[in-house]
């Protein structure tokens, strides 16, 4: 019995080089797969799994494929050279939010090995590893994934939170950007560019924000930024009733602020 070569044959060969045309990223549903080949649906999905029971595709999810690169040498892992092409196939509708969007703005030097994904997709999991790359998840009702900014991945756009809405997001749930210590290094890199644009912020604030996020960022710019009236004021007026912790992560309750009904449970610095 002859051995299994990573060469597929002339007709596969034929069906790969259409599908790599039509895919994104080298991810192809059987959707794309069967407006490129022209093939019923149900044609397409079968020629899909086939294709990958050879070997010739990875099946990400049930109906969504990678293309194998050619080159990639038999029993290797397959990786994705870009997460968040997969991200925005998989997990649709969402962006790219969190420390992941930091970095991307440069409001970050810390590295985090995994993809932070805000997504309306229904889903269970908080983590997934998908084709060599690990996902952490933060599901939220579909209007609260509208009107992200798209950016270039190559030659595919990819939404993402804005640097603002990346700032509103992090107040809101404090583990996004790894806890409250990091996201005041966040505000303060955002603060020292040349991208910094309060009104923006404000406005952002104001459309995506809750009681929780007005109490932290009220807090956090009193102690940094004393002289920065406009944000304190903006945020004692929509403080709301309760109290909330500063950085949910850490166990401990800390010291009550009355002043902005919040919990002190850690230092800034």
């Amino acid at each position: 019995m002859s051995k299994k070569t990573n060469v597929p044959s002339v007709g596969n060969r034929a069906l790969i080089a259409r599908l790599t045309r039509t895919a994104s990223g080298g991810l192809v549903s059987v959707a794309e797969a069967a407006e490129g080949l022209g093939f019923p649906r149900r044609t397409a999905a079968l020629k899909l799994a086939s294709l990958a029971r050879r070997g010739w595709l990875l099946r990400v999810r049930r109906g969504l494929y990678f293309i194998v690169p050619l080159e990639n040498e038999p029993g290797r892992p397959v990786t994705l050279d870009d997460p968040w092409l997969l991200a925005r196939e998989v997990f649709s509708p969402c962006y790219i939010g969190g420390w992941s969007a930091a970095e991307y703005w440069g409001l970050t030097e810390q590295l985090f090995r995994s993809t932070l994904v805000i997504t309306a997709a229904h889903t269970r999991a908080t983590s997934v590893n998908l084709l060599g790359q690990e996902y952490r998840l933060l599901r939220v009702p579909r209007a609260r994934v509208e009107g992200a900014t798209l950016v270039w991945r190559g030659a595919e756009r990819v939404p993402v939170s804005s640097r603002e809405r990346t700032i509103i997001d992090c107040l809101r749930h404090p583990a996004l950007c790894g806890g409250i210590r990091h996201f005041v290094h966040i505000l303060r890199e955002y603060k020292a560019s040349s991208e910094y644009d309060p009104e923006t912020l404000l406005a952002v604030a104001r459309q995506a924000g809750n009681g929780a996020v007005w109490k932290r960022f009220g807090y956090i710019v009193e102690a940094l930024w004393p002289d920065e009236a406009k944000f304190v004021d903006e945020a004692r007026a929509h403080l709301g009733a309760g109290n909330v912790k500063l950085d949910p992560t850490v166990r401990r309750r800390g010291t009550l602020l009355s002043r902005w009904r919040l919990w002190v449970n850690l230092p800034l610095e």
